[in-house]
């Protein structure tokens, strides 16, 4: 599966609203960049995270980012595909600690495949080619 690196996430808070910034890059495989060709459409969830306690991976959902196609093209080798998202907030919805502003937020990003009906024969075509 397509894989997420280099993620990065900042929150730039102004006049009681967040802007959620999260950067970064989708590597599709030969294969993956295949599929594409043969109609499979990739996209991504960022899930916007509060979480407890300190350092931990999973927690509430706060908010969730639009979700968003890739543009992955056939050919050979990985295909490398910058993405620089933001989502503007109020504040007061990433409050999820009572008392202060010490939130611990995280973003988690995934790739999801989606493929259309006419897809699936065609690969059953390019599967069984190579079996």
């Amino acid at each position: 599966m397509a894989e997420v690196e280099n993620p990065n996430l900042s929150l730039t808070t102004t006049d009681g609203n967040t802007t959620i910034r999260v950067t970064y890059e989708a590597v599709f495989t030969e294969f993956e960049r295949n599929l594409a060709d043969l109609g499979m459409n990739f996209h991504h969830h960022i899930n916007v995270i509060g979480v407890d306690p300190a350092g931990g991976t999973e927690g509430t959902t706060l908010a969730n980012f639009p979700l968003t196609n890739f543009a992955v093209t056939a050919g050979t080798g990985e295909q490398r595909i910058p993405r620089d998202h933001s989502l503007t907030v109020p504040r007061s919805s990433l409050q999820e600690d009572t008392g202060g502003d010490t939130d611990e937020i995280k973003c988690k990003v995934r790739i999801h495949a989606k493929a259309s009906r006419t897809i699936l024969p065609r690969m059953y075509l390019l599967i069984r080619k190579y079996c």
